[in-house]
């Protein structure tokens, strides 16, 4: 009668989902297992590589536009 007369509502229940989230707390977080620490290490390997390729296609690109122009074919 109390939640009829002053309209409070009832709170819902949180889905099973939201439940399972991991919590805000770094030290309650689920540990992670090796395979995927390794999974995240090879990730961040390429991308540095990709990086690293990048620069080096981007300089290349340079000098070759750098030597192009100061030859002229006749």
């Amino acid at each position: 009668m109390f939640r009829l007369v002053y309209n409070i509502k009832k709170k819902e229940e949180a889905p099973e989902a939201e439940t399972q989230k991991e919590p805000d707390n770094p030290l309650m977080r689920k540990k992670k297992t090796p395979e995927e620490l390794a999974k995240e290490a090879e990730e961040a390997d390429q991308d540095e590589l990709t990086k690293l390729k990048n620069t080096l296609e981007t300089q290349v690109n340079e000098w070759k536009s750098q030597i192009e122009s100061k030859c002229v074919i006749q």
